[in-house]
């Protein structure tokens, strides 16, 4: 299998269902379709679980995941833990493949010396305005929290001798993990093209968090943990 994509889910406020659902109605629309699905669900209801048992035309592996509830990076690394394809695609349940052929580009620059890819990607609130397009740049300080790459809905990783998320973070969660990945693979391969869509809305994680305690906290844990780089 060439392809897991990976999906963290909670209930988002009543919208994570709506927001799966519409993401898995675009994988369906890949040109390459040799793919399975990981679900990890953080949810206390079955919604999300209904639904995708109710999905029939995509290989959804569901998992009930009460491991660190409420912890994104945690629900991450279980979904990736689950994933039996050669390549990991994370993917956020509110972002969304909005390229056909996205999957197969991201194999097709998947070659034998690539372990970690980012693609380019747009910004919606409503799917139908799209704005502040990234090309993803990786730099020496991305970990202190300013992000030339975006959300994991823009990675991809080889599935071998794979590195799990912090779970001490959650605002810095990517950014943290980038600058591992290039600790020990080097430079990621860098699609530009826009292949994903980050939906912004006020009960994301990343608003949520967005308050000075939080950034001042997780910023001094990052700090601590490289201070042998900060002292350069």
């Amino acid at each position: 299998m060439k392809f897991s994509v990976c999906i963290p889910t909670y209930e988002m406020k009543g919208k994570g269902v709506s927001f799966l659902d519409f993401s898995l109605s675009q994988l369906k629309k890949q040109t390459l379709q040799d793919f399975e699905v990981v679900v990890s669900d953080h949810s206390h209801d079955d919604a999300i679980k209904t639904l995708c048992e109710e999905e029939d035309s995509l290989n959804i592996n569901y998992i009930r995941n009460t491991y660190k509830r409420g912890l994104s990076s945690a629900n991450t690394n279980v979904a990736m833990k689950g994933a039996q394809g050669d390549i990991i695609k994370i993917l956020f349940q509110d972002d969304y493949l909005c390229d056909p052929q996205g999957l197969e580009i991201i194999y097709n620059n998947f070659d034998d010396s690539v372990q970690w890819l980012v693609n380019g990607c747009v910004h919606t609130k409503d799917n139908t305005t799209f704005y502040n397009p990234i090309v993803p740049r990786y730099h020496p300080a991305i970990y202190l929290g300013e992000n030339t790459i975006s959300s994991p809905s823009v990675l991809s990783v080889r599935n071998k001798d794979i590195l799990d998320f912090d779970e001490s973070l959650l605002w810095l969660m990517d950014v943290e993990y980038y600058k591992r990945l290039y600790d020990k693979h080097g430079l990621p391969r860098i699609v530009d093209s826009p292949l994903v869509v980050n939906t912004m809305w006020d009960g994301q994680v990343s608003n949520t968090l967005a308050n000075q305690q939080v950034r001042d906290e997780e910023k001094s844990y990052v700090v601590k943990k490289y201070e042998h780089l900060c002292d350069r």
